[in-house]
């Protein structure tokens, strides 16, 4: 009797032990995500002698020289003859955690019929004083500064100005913006000399550099005596029940 009461004495212990364990570490918590918003414009009657940058042209490294852009095709791809045969194994099946995570950690463009200010880009529009030069946005995860990723306007299509916009998240939102405006030439190119050359006149450029904490769903305008800058984040919304993110 009493070696049967010490077997059930020793299970009880085991079974409380192993329900005393914590629990497995949960995955870190999903960033949030965002959608910047971004509209530019120029002053119209923004005089061009206030200010003016360095110019530098674009060029060939020393030694560089043209060459044609290749021609690809079925026969550049096709494997050489007597090469062995490449066989694809099937894809493995995707963790859903794995994925999730990757889809809040993305960066993707918003298509026009997503954008938000359209209201405020049509006054814009409307305003001699401005001349609208970019409307674009995206969505992104709000994520620490060492960690967010500047948005390069060009990778949207944007030229003009060209530059970069981050935003990160810290204890607050903060938009930081690294731009440069390129206005018209204000000269007519210098007529010919003697030897044959001519006077390049570039047209002048105008760098806006600013950061600065922001609060979501707000406009935010950043100024600058020859272009103007609004900046609108919003959030979006968090998975639901089911663990889906509405559509940003």
């Amino acid at each position: 009797m009493r070696g049967i009461l010490a077997f059930v004495a020793a299970s009880v212990v085991c079974a409380t032990g192993s329900l005393a364990q914590a629990p497995p570490a949960a995955d870190p918590a999903l960033p949030p995500r965002y959608e910047v918003e971004v509209i530019v414009f120029a002053h119209r009657d923004f005089d061009p002698t206030e200010e003016r940058f360095d110019q530098t042209l674009d060029g060939f490294a020393d030694g560089a020289a043209l060459r044609e852009a290749p021609v690809f095709d079925e026969s550049t791809f096709a494997p050489p003859r007597g090469a062995p045969q490449v066989v694809f194994e099937p894809l493995a099946e995707v963790d859903p955690a794995a994925a999730e995570r990757a889809e809040a950690l993305r960066v993707r463009p918003l298509r026009p019929d997503e954008l938000k200010l359209s209201t405020e880009y049509r006054k814009v529009s409307t305003i001699a004083a401005y001349v609208p030069l970019a409307h674009v946005g995206w969505v992104q995860p709000g994520l620490p500064e060492a960690d967010a990723v500047p948005i390069d306007l060009g990778t949207l299509g944007i030229l003009n100005p060209r530059g970069t916009v981050r935003v990160h998240l810290s204890r607050f939102l903060h938009i930081t913006l690294d731009l440069t405006y390129q206005a018209k030439e204000s000269a007519a190119p210098v007529a010919g000399s003697a030897d044959g050359l001519s006077e390049i006149v570039l047209a002048p450029q105008y760098r806006l550099q600013a950061a600065r904490s922001a609060r979501s769903n707000e406009l935010h305008y950043f100024d600058h005596p020859a272009f103007g800058v609004l900046v609108r984040i919003t959030p979006v919304p968090a998975p639901d029940a089911s663990g889906r993110r509405p559509a940003a």
